[in-house]
C-alpha cells in the first residue's frame, strides 16, 4: 500500500529541508568555527578567551533572535523567512572574508547571527513536521543526517583546505559561495508548505482538531523546561567540545591531520545518530527512545576529552557525533509530540535557542578553562555532569500528547 504521506510535493519539501540543513548554520557555522580560532586570534592579536568571545557572538545572537524568528515563521510563512535568511547568510560569510578590523568582525558576526536564526533548523524541522506525521521521525532523521550530518563532515575539510591554501579569509568566501550556489536554487524551486497541517487534513483521531499548544501554554509547562534544560546542558557539553576540539587535540599531541579527521568523524557519526534516532522514535512511541543517545553523549564526551591514541579518539569522536546528530532531531521531534504544530515555530524556536546558547556557553567555558589552567582538562568532568543531568531530565518526561497516527508504533 502506498503511504499517502509521500507524494511529489511532500518529497520536494523534504528535499528542500535536506538542502536547508546541508547549508544551514549547524553545518556551515557551528562545525567550522573551531578551525578559525587560531588563525583569527593571530590576525587580530587576541587571546584564546577573547577569540572565543568574538566567535560566540554568532551562537549567542542566534539564541536571542530564534524565538522572534520562530514566531515570524508561524505568522508570515516559512518561505518568506527562510529564503531571505539563506541569501543573507551566504552573503555575510563572503563579507567575513574581507573584514579588516576587529569592530567590523564583531558587526558582521552580529548580522550573521540574525540571518542564521532566520535560516535555522527551526524552519526546516517545521516544514517536515507539516508534511509528515507517521514517518516524521524517519524523514526528519534522513533530512538532518544527509543535511547537517554530511555538511558538518564535509565543511571542516573544505575549511581546513581553504585556510591552508588561501588563509581564513578565503575559507569564509568559499563557505558563502557554497551556500549561495547550492542552497538558493533548490530552496526557490522546492520550498512549499501544505495548505493545512497534515494531522488536520488526514487524521481522524481526536487530536486532529487540536493543532497544539500556544507558546504561553508551553512556557508554563514542566515538560517544556525539562526538554529545554536537557538540550541546553547536552549541547553545552557536546558543542563546547567540538568547537575547541582542534586546538584541544593538537595541544594533547595529536597532529593537525588527525585532529581534522576527528572533527570530520564527529559529524560522520552524527549521520548515524540522526538516522538511528529517527527510526527509533517512529518505532517506539515514548520519550525513553531518546535515552540511549544521551548515554552515548556521556561516553563520547569522556572519551574525546581523555583519549591518547588515534583509534580511541576516532571511536569517541564517532560516538560524540552520533549524540549530536540525535539531539538535533530529538529536540525537534519531542517539541512536535508534546506541543503540536499550532505554534511550533515559536516553541521550537525557544528549544533551539537553548541549543544555541549551549554552543555559546560551551565555547566560552572551554576558552576560559584553557586560559586559567593552561589546558582543557577541568572541563571533562564538568561536561560529563551536564550530560548526566540531561539524562535525568529526559527520564522524567511523561507520555506524548500528540501521538503519531501510525498504528504499529510501539508504546
Amino acid at each position: 500500500m502506498t503511504d499517502s504521506e509521500f507524494n511529489r510535493r511532500s518529497v520536494g519539501a523534504a528535499i528542500a529541508a535536506w538542502m536547508g540543513f546541508f547549508v544551514g548554520p549547524n553545518a556551515v557555522l557551528s562545525s567550522t568555527q573551531g578551525m578559525f580560532m587560531v588563525p583569527m586570534a593571530e590576525t587580530f592579536g587576541l587571546s584564546r578567551t577573547m577569540i572565543s568571545v568574538v566567535l560566540l557572538i554568532a551562537p549567542l545572537g542566534v539564541t536571542l533572535c530564534l524565538p522572534a524568528a520562530g514566531r515570524a515563521m508561524d505568522r508570515f510563512g516559512l518561505r518568506n523567512v527562510l529564503l531571505p535568511g539563506l541569501i543573507l547568510f551566504g552573503l555575510l560569510h563572503m563579507a567575513l572574508g574581507r573584514v579588516q578590523s576587529l569592530w567590523m568582525l564583531v558587526l558582521l558576526m552580529c548580522l550573521t547571527s540574525i540571518t542564521a536564526a532566520m535560516h535555522s533548523s527551526v524552519g526546516y524541522a517545521k516544514l517536515i513536521a507539516q508534511w509528515f506525521d507517521r514517518r516524521r521521525g524517519t524523514v526528519l532523521g534522513l533530512a538532518v543526517a544527509l543535511g547537517s550530518g554530511v555538511g558538518s563532515a564535509l565543511f571542516p575539510q573544505l575549511t581546513q583546505l581553504m585556510i591552508t591554501r588561501y588563509t581564513w579569509r578565503g575559507a569564509y568566501v568559499a563557505l558563502g559561495t557554497v551556500v549561495l550556489v547550492l542552497g538558493v536554487p533548490v530552496m526557490v524551486w522546492l520550498l512549499r508548505e501544505p495548505a493545512a497541517p497534515l494531522a488536520v487534513r488526514q487524521s481522524s483521531t481526536p487530536d486532529a482538531g487540536k493543532p497544539g499548544a500556544t507558546l504561553g501554554e508551553a512556557l508554563r509547562s514542566l515538560t517544556f523546561w525539562l526538554i529545554f534544560f536537557a538540550i541546553l546542558l547536552t549541547m553545552t557539553a557536546l558543542l563546547g567540545t567540538v568547537l575547541h576540539a582542534y586546538p584541544m587535540l593538537t595541544e594533547r599531541g595529536f597532529s593537525g591531520a588527525v585532529a581534522t579527521t576527528a572533527i570530520s568523524s564527529i559529524f560522520i557519526g552524527s549521520i548515524f545518530g540522526q538516522l538511528g534516532s529517527g527510526l527509533l522514535v517512529d518505532r517506539w512511541e515514548s520519550p525513553r527512545a531518546a535515552l540511549p543517545f544521551f548515554a552515548i553523549a556521556l561516553i563520547g564526551v569522556l572519551v574525546v576529552h581523555s583519549a591518547t591514541g588515534n583509534g580511541t579518539l576516532l571511536a569517541g569522536a564517532v560516538l560524540l557525533g552520533a549524540a549530536i546528530g540525535a539531539e538535533n532531531g530529538l529536540a525537534a521531534y519531542l517539541t512536535s509530540r508534546y506541543f503540536g504544530l499550532r505554534a511550533y515555530g515559536a516553541i521550537f524556536g525557544w528549544v533551539f535557542a537553548a541549543a544555541c546558547f549551549g554552543v555559546a556557553a560551551g565555547l566560552i567555558m572551554m576558552g576560559a578553562a584553557h586560559d586559567i589552567t593552561g589546558n582543557y582538562a577541568p572541563m571533562r568532568l564538568v561536561f560529563a555532569s551536564f550530560v548526566g543531568l540531561s539524562i535525568l531530565s529526559i527520564a522524567l518526561l511523561g507520555p506524548y500528547v500528540y501521538k503519531s497516527a501510525r498504528p504499529e508504533a510501539v508504546v
